[in-house]
């Protein structure tokens, strides 16, 4: 990887790492469909007027935002709103990349390297490891399920990006957005009632409003923009493994800003963790100068 994409790389993980927390901050001001709202709001207006469409056919977009944003941030935003803990949803949440690299197996034959499956288990077992130090909290079971079905979606999502292939990504989080403020608003609509909606909006002070910028500018624009370059520039497989360190970031988040615990088996996980990230980034050097 290119020194460039390595740092590219980085951003993402430190931007969608601080994510979670901001979510949380918005999350204590207005509920997860209206946040959607909010969200995509900030993503599409005054941007849609500025920024062309891609040449993409527009069943392409309305599948980018229903899978990778509506799909996503619903079930997460719900997870989070029913108790799950943001450095828990931001662990689980990172299956994606498991996910993503059997969809990229299974559709496209993209090989899964020996040097991958080993990084994986390794992943696996920092993740149990941070697993473990969580079961001290009270685990919502509802929350789980929830923010697995948002990683299920991520995966869905990105493997729409390998097939749609090289294109511009701003344009693309702009325009891919459209479906996803029409689905939300719907959604709110439906379930907290329009008044309320109006309410919640209204009464949003100037720190949920930050929370909702960030997540609009910092982790959409920023996070998915540079996420669609990597995409498109690498495979999936070997891709999709570095958002494993989203967690760790989140985890440091929640235990600066969130006051939520942080203990011995989360700090193993995250070294573990950085194992994981070496033999997947080093592994397939090492094989070719040996090979």
């Amino acid at each position: 990887m290119r020194m460039q994409d390595c740092i590219f790389a980085t951003i993402v993980i430190v931007v969608w790492g601080i994510n979670f927390m901001f979510i949380q901050f918005a999350l204590a001001e207005v509920s997860p469909l209206v946040l959607g709202i909010l969200r995509f709001c900030l993503i599409l207006f005054p941007a849609i007027f500025f920024i062309p469409k891609p040449a993409i056919r527009w069943h392409w977009l309305l599948l980018y935002g229903t899978l990778l944003s509506f799909g996503q941030f619903s079930l997460l935003f719900g997870a989070i709103s029913v108790g799950l803990s943001t450095g828990l949803a931001a662990l689980l949440l990172q299956s994606q990349a498991f996910f993503t690299i059997f969809i990229a197996a299974l559709l496209w034959h993209e090989p899964i390297k020996l040097c991958q499956w080993l990084a994986i288990m390794i992943a696996m077992i920092g993740l149990i490891l941070i697993g473990i130090g969580q079961q001290d909290t009270q685990l919502s079971v509802l929350g789980v399920f929830l923010v697995l079905g948002a990683a299920l979606s991520w995966a869905a999502g990105n493997a729409l990006v390998k097939y749609i292939g090289p294109t511009a990504p701003l344009p693309l989080v702009v325009w891919g957005n459209v479906i996803s403020l029409i689905l939300f608003t719907l959604a709110a609509c439906w379930h907290d009632g329009f008044r309320q909606v109006g309410r919640q909006i209204a009464a949003l002070d100037g720190y949920g409003w930050l929370a909702v910028a960030y997540l609009s500018y910092g982790a959409t624009f920023v996070g998915y923009g540079l996420w669609g370059i990597l995409l498109s520039r690498y495979a999936a497989t070997r891709i999709a493994p570095l958002t494993l360190f989203v967690p760790v970031v989140a985890i440091m988040m929640a235990f600066l800003f969130l006051h939520e615990h942080f203990n011995y088996w989360q700090w193993a996980g995250v070294g573990v963790l950085m194992l994981s990230l070496v033999v997947q980034i080093g592994g397939s050097r090492l094989m070719k100068r040996t090979t």
